[in-house]
């Protein structure tokens, strides 16, 4: 961003222009905004017309007692309508109850307005005000430094509290200098002094070191004079201060030496920041740690770009396919994204913005070309050949090859690469030399440049060029191009030239080669790979070639020799597939510098010459040579590493082998039988030999044999067992192969693949020391002993497995039984029990074993052992689900569980076996590779929420699944102290694991498959040697036991793992039939919803999300029903069906249904009576009542008060009264069980009646939602009394002894709120009142008083005791 176009126009009027705005121009200035216009004038003048124009943001101070000029205000929204500008509306002043302002502002679709308000002070506005305009100035320069900012900040925080100093490190352009502004305004408030110095080499080189100091930490000593008064100062006043500095665009570290040398005297935490280029400025700065910048993302390129080219829609305009060229090849430089955007504004059809850009991209622009320049002009001139190599030709090459080549030009390209890399102008990733394209055509305009000033170009690689250069124009010569191009170039000075075909087709001239002295670097080839040869043909002959040249690539070469006159003494590759070559030349050549011979599927080749004096030979490949006749003597090449004579068909015997060969590829050749002489190399890799492997007893130092594809072969020789050091053995899609040879004295094998042998059926036994074993699609029916050292054990597909030899110590760590359909269930579970058992006995240390991961354990063990430790402790298993399996394994339905961990079991506690069981979908086939995705979530004893995510690796690609597969995995890693150091105090109670199926980039694979039931399994020390099925599963939660917030989330989770029609199910539950009978509730949801209902209640039992009474109601609790609400609610605004028809049953039919279930039940059980009256009035209810205690409730805000019948002695009647917590005016009454006696006398009726009147209610309605009904369980009720219809209540047994020391007690003493009188009645009598519902919408209960002196009565009565009566009443 250009200065004029940092300009921020503020107007305002005059009574706040030395206040209020004088404030905010400072702040900004603080900011680094430094050209802020201010505007105070009434009327609009030109020169503030002028700065409206020209600003980026206009800050517009509205005042509340005066009216704005309407000029300047039309002129800003002009401005912001058709310039883009933005406004900052600022209301100062004005008054909440002054609406004027706000609605005209809102009309305009100003969403941010600054406010002047009585809680905010005018530093407060001006921070507000500050913040949003340098966000909105800035807005472009800041797209994707968020994410970098918080990276830098949590780097800085892991350094030591001493001075700390970070490098930023990138490509110019790329971003450095605004994360490092971004970094300082986020943290400089945090340090006593500061200071910014932008382009630090630059300013340090015109002012110098001490007028830099004083001008950043001297400013208002400036008048000091003398060096040692400066220092001193500056020593004085930094003294053990918190400092921090910012040095930008450092180049040299001298400078920074020179300016930071002598500042120890930095107080702890102080921090220096420096960007750079160069990386070697970092290391010899001594900074402790460096951020490399990276590119934007796709996401932030399309945004930035669109914003500078002033692209509002790409879809509409038809831009995007050439934006996502510009944004390809801008590859997130954010200069680059600015720059192009900016001058390609305005072009609106995709071929005017095409050509623009493609004009761009010969030209880069000025700016960026003069910071690579600064860069290219460092390096030395072996290091500028190699950056200009890379730049014309090795772009995206393979790092060793382009190493290879450079170093035979005499480059040392291992000291010069690093030099480029540290420089910011070449990567390495993925083991490929990489260039930024922009740094590319920078390189290229610096050889174009060469033209202009010398006539010379060192590197040719433009097609049209090139052809110019080689073509053969006797017959169509051009004298006037000819003549302009030839005095433009001189052969002499070419030194590389790649030449692509893939549109051209000419004639090269026969003499093309004859003045290029010094071409080191020669490649023809077609970039197109539908095009299989190359379109040139020379005429005749070659009449030579450069002898200086390292590298002779060209494809579909059409000469059958090569010139007789070249000598390839410096050559160091020739590559020449699909030539007409017959044999390279003639006699013996001195070869010292070849290290490669690739003459793949030329079909003429019959001869290969000497090659004993390429002593440094490493590759020949000779694919597809199928004329060859022999492959000469190469026994004395120590360095020759690979040989490929696949499809060498007249090749009948090989000679003597190399010793330091490690691949030999004899796929397809005509040898029979190998030499003895084979015994004696040390190789890897042995590639395709016979259909029957021969005797190989003697080759003691073959370390890995790949027999794939052999479809010939049908049979190993015994004899194939002794070769002493084979340790990888792979026989994959051996379609014919039916046996193997017992293996077990193959000690040293680790590795044994046979995927894909479909015909194998017999395995007569393993080595002992393996490791990895495949088995994948094979016929065998059963497997040997397998080996006690087997790691990884893969029978996918093995449809006619049957059985296991489970006599073994130990399993693999990771096995795979998919699609074995044959696999007997008990199989499964012994491999289970048999590998929780083996995390104990195995991996474990003996002190580990006995006392847990005791925080001491982790003290002796190193961090690297500790890691290989948590890798070792780990294993899946996978295999086809059964019927019966589901009981065996206790797995939940759903994809999540949640487990409460008891603290005794955390001594010995080893970890979580996760078992999870995949539904697949029809013909579903894994062509995105399978994982398992395990979240983890849980709170401390802080309750500071955590989480953690692994994904667990089930399978690779192309695998096709038929069934049902379940999946059991065990990470020691996935435990909730794993980061927290072991320390028992911080452990979790409550723990909830969710799952969910992933493909390879840990995206979810939501059509094609899903979990459908899963559990989890806790290992201890104790039950690692049990059945799977003795193996108890963690505590369920039992949602009775949770409350509050803390838990809410739980309760979700296991709601969100059910089924849509078990979801449905609750649902009904929550909203219509807690508390009702079994027998009731099950027809009726049969009726609504197809499906088993006692089945789908079983599952909700057995998530604990309701619970079955012994009298068989189903009862839901309180926070769960009430969830239940908040569901139906929630998506009631989505038009559901299911929700409709729920909230659309919670009507009459309930009512009738119920209320006559009810009055056909059993009459044993105590009566309960609950009603709603308004609190403003108290009606007596002719009983004597008094309170006896109180006790807060769960998740309300009032207290329940606890009432007995003081009426008589022997009377067990109560009352509990509470006010409602979705209305406090009303008040919830329940009475329980009934009085034992008449109606109190006239004198006692007045005794206990209230002082006040009784109260109008309404009348009563019907609906069965307003009657709650609480049913008590639990083993003692004798305190209860039977119901009317039970036995005459003289056959109750009450000792007299009893009611007197019941009676005798304080109970009108007022009880504390936290307080409760446990031994009136057991705590559990009124647990059930929690149930209640929040919102009783038709429990109103009403009653006309019964005549005035009764009200009289109550007025005069002074007892202290409450007597309320309800004026009527719904039984139940």
């Amino acid at each position: 961003m250009t200065e004029s176009e940092q300009i921020v126009y503020i107007s305002c009027i005059e009574e706040v222009r030395y206040s209020f705005v004088s404030h905010l121009s400072k702040a900004l200035q603080r900011k680094g905004v430094n050209d802020v216009f201010i505007d105070s004038d009434d009327s609009l003048s030109n020169e503030s017309q002028s700065m409206v124009e020209r600003a980026r943001v206009s800050v517009m101070i509205l005042p509340g007692n005066r009216t704005v000029s309407l000029d300047k205000l039309v002129k800003v929204l002009d401005c912001q309508k058709n310039k883009d500008q933005v406004v900052v509306p600022v209301l100062y002043g004005v008054r909440s109850s002054e609406t004027e302002w706000l609605s005209a502002l809102d009309s305009k679709g100003f969403s941010s307005v600054h406010h002047s308000r009585k809680e905010c002070s005018d530093s407060q506005l001006v921070k507000e005000t500050v913040r949003d305009v340098y966000e909105k100035l800035f807005y472009m320069e800041r797209i994707g430094i968020y994410s970098k900012l918080l990276e830098i900040e949590k780097m800085i925080n892991k350094q030591p509290l001493d001075i700390r100093c970070v490098g930023i490190w990138g490509m110019p352009g790329i971003g450095k200098t605004t994360l490092a502004k971004a970094v300082f305004d986020q943290m400089s408030g945090e340090f006593d002094a500061h200071c910014f110095i932008e382009d630090y080499t630059k300013a340090i080189q015109e002012k110098g070191v001490y007028c830099l100091l004083e001008e950043q930490f001297l400013k208002e000593n400036a008048g000091a004079s003398g060096t040692v008064t400066k220092l001193s100062l500056l020593r004085d006043r930094l003294n053990n201060k918190r400092v921090l500095v910012v040095l930008d665009d450092v180049r040299s570290p001298l400078v920074v030496e020179s300016f930071l040398g002598g500042f120890d005297w930095f107080g702890p935490k102080s921090l220096i920041i420096i960007t750079s280029k160069d990386k070697s400025v970092f290391r010899l700065c001594r900074v402790n740690q460096i951020y490399e910048v990276q590119g934007l993302n796709e996401k932030e390129a399309l945004q930035l770009f669109s914003l500078c080219a002033s692209i509002d829609d790409m879809a509409e305009q038809n831009l995007h396919e050439v934006s996502m060229k510009v944004i390809k090849y801008a590859n997130g430089h954010p200069l680059a994204l600015n720059l192009y955007g900016r001058e390609l504004m305005g072009k609106k059809r995709p071929p005017e913005m095409e050509i623009a850009f493609l004009k761009l991209k010969e030209c880069p622009p000025a700016i960026f070309v003069d910071a690579i320049k600064s860069s290219y002009d460092t390096l030395n001139d072996r290091e500028k050949n190699i950056f200009l190599d890379i730049a014309c030709f090795f772009q995206g090459e393979n790092v060793d090859y382009v190493m290879q080549l450079l170093e035979g030009c005499g480059f040392f390209p291992h000291v010069g690469i690093d030099v480029l890399v540290e420089k910011s102008l070449v990567t390495i990733s993925e083991n490929r030399v990489r260039m930024h394209n922009l740094i590319q055509d920078v390189g290229r305009q610096i050889i174009n440049r060469e033209t202009r000033q010398t006539k010379r170009r060192s590197r040719l690689w433009e097609p049209c060029s090139i052809k110019y250069l080689l073509e053969d124009k006797e017959q169509n010569e051009n004298e006037e191009q000819k003549t302009t191009f030839e005095r433009a170039q001189v052969p002499e000075e070419i030194e590389g030239m790649f030449l692509d075909t893939s549109n051209l087709s000419f004639d090269i001239k026969h003499v093309a080669f004859d003045n290029m002295l010094n071409l080191r670097l020669f490649k023809i080839y077609s970039s197109n790979p539908e095009v299989h040869h190359v379109n040139n043909f020379l005429k005749g002959s070659l009449s030579s070639l450069p002898n200086v040249l390292r590298l002779l690539h060209w494809e579909n070469y059409p000469l059958q020799f090569l010139p007789q006159n070249f000598d390839p003494i410096h050559l160091v590759e020739i590559n020449m597939p699909y030539s007409q070559l017959k044999k390279l030349w003639g006699g013996t050549k001195d070869l010292e510098m070849l290290k490669t011979i690739r003459l793949c599927h030329s079909q003429q080749l019959v001869d290969i010459d000497d090659l004993l004096k390429a002593q440094n030979l490493e590759v020949v490949d000779l694919q597809g040579c199928t004329r060859l006749q022999s492959f000469p003597a190469t026994g004395q090449l120590l360095h020759l590493r690979v040989v490929n004579l696949s499809g060498c068909t007249e090749i009948k015997s090989f000679p003597e082998i190399p010793p330091n060969i490690e691949t030999l590829n004899l796929q397809g050749t005509g040898i029979i039988e190998l030499p003895l002489s084979i015994v004696k190399p040390n190789y890897r890799e042995l590639l395709n030999l016979l259909a029957e492997i021969p005797g190989l007893s003697g080759v003691s130092n073959l370390e890995q044999s790949d027999l794939k594809p052999l479809t010939s072969l049908m049979k190993i020789s015994t004899s194939y067992q002794n070769p002493g050091k084979l340790s990888c053995l792979e026989l994959n899609d051996c379609s014919r192969l039916r046996s193997l040879p017992n293996m077990v004295n193959l000690e040293l094998l680790k590795a044994l693949d046979l995927s894909g042998c479909s015909e194998l059926e017999t395995i007569q036994g393993f080595p002992r020391n393996l490791k990895e074993l495949y088995l994948v699609g094979t016929a065998v029916r059963q497997v040997p002993q397998l080996p006690q050292s087997l790691e990884f054990f893969n029978a996918h597909g093995c449809v006619s497995l049957k059985s296991i030899r489970l006599d073994f110590k130990k399993l693999p760590v990771h096995y795979t039984f998919s699609n074995c359909f044959d696999l007997s269930p008990q199989v499964v579970n012994d491999f289970l029990v048999q590998a929780m058992a083996n995390v104990i006995a195995k991996h474990i240390p003996r002190e580990r074993h006995v006392t847990g991961f005791s925080q001491k354990t982790v003290q002796r063990s190193s961090r690297d052992s500790q890691q290989e430790l948590n890798k070792t402790l780990a294993f899946s298993f996978c295999a086809p689900s059964h019927a019966n399996q589901n009981s065996k394994l206790d797995l939940q339905p759903g994809s999540s569980s949640m487990t409460r961990l008891d603290p005794s079991w955390r001594n010995t506690l080893v970890g979580f076996a996760m078992l999870v069981q995949v539904a697949f979908s029809e013909g579903y086939c894994d062509d995105t590779d399978f994982g398992i995705s395990c979240v983890c979530k849980w709170k401390n004893k802080e309750g500071h929420s955590h989480r953690r995510e692994i994904n667990l690796h089930c399978w690779a690609l192309g695998k096709a699944v038929e069934r049902d597969h379940t999946f059991v995995f065990f990470d020691v890693n996935m435990r909730p102290d794993t980061d927290e150091g072991n320390d028992p105090d911080i452990w979790a109670d409550l723990v909830v694991f969710e799952f969910f199926p992933v493909n390879k980039q840990r995206k979810p694979l939501n059509d094609s498959c899903t979990v459908t039931r899963c559990g989890v399994r806790l290992i201890t020390a104790v039950n690692c040697n049990t059945s799977i099925e003795n193996i108890s599963p963690v505590l369920s939660l039992d949602p009775m036991e949770v409350s509050g917030n803390e838990d809410e989330e739980v309760l979700r989770v296991r709601y969100a793992g059910l089924q849509e029609i078990y979801k449905a199910l609750f649902l009904y539950i929550a909203g219509l039939f807690n508390d009702e009978d079994v027998g009731l509730v099950a027809p009726l949801i049969a009726n609504i919803i197809d499906m088993d209902v006692s089945y789908g209640l079983k599952v909700l039992a057995y998530r604990s999300l309701i619970r079955v009474s012994s009298n068989g109601e189903i009862v839901m609790h309180y926070l769960l029903r009430q969830m239940g609400k908040e569901i139906l609610h929630t998506e009631s605004k989505k038009t559901d069906k299911l929700v409709d028809n729920i909230q659309s049953s919670m009507i009459a039919t309930k009512e009738i249904e119920i209320t006559r279930s009810k009055s056909r039940r059993k009459n044993n059980k105590e009566k309960r009576v609950v009603c709603v009256v308004d609190r403003g009035s108290r009606s007596s209810d002719l009983w004597v009542w008094r309170k006896y205690g109180q006790k807060p409730i769960k998740s309300s805000p009032y207290p329940r008060s606890y009432y007995r019948c003081a009426s008589s002695k022997g009377c067990f009647a109560r009352k509990q009264v509470e006010r409602s917590r979705t209305d406090p005016n009303v008040s919830v009454i329940t009475y329980i069980s009934e009085h034992n006696h008449p109606f109190p006398t006239l004198r006692n009726t007045l005794a206990g009646s209230t002082r006040s009147s009784s109260s109008k209610c309404s009348d009563v309605t019907t609906s069965a939602s307003s009657t709650v009904s609480q049913d008590k369980e639990g083993p003692d009720k004798s305190h209860l009394p039977s119901s009317p219809a039970s036995p005459p209540y003289a056959a109750m047994v009450v000792k007299e002894e009893d009611m007197e020391q019941w009676d005798n007690m304080e109970f009108d003493v007022d009880v504390e709120e936290d307080t409760f009188i446990p031994e009136l009645f057991p705590e559990d009598t009124f647990a059930d009142m929690d149930k209640l519902e929040e919102n009783s919408q038709t429990m109103f209960l009403s009653r006309r008083s019964s005549g005035g002196n009764m009200e009289a009565q109550g007025k005069n009565s002074s007892d202290d005791r409450e007597v309320n009566l309800p004026s009527k009443i719904l039984n139940r």
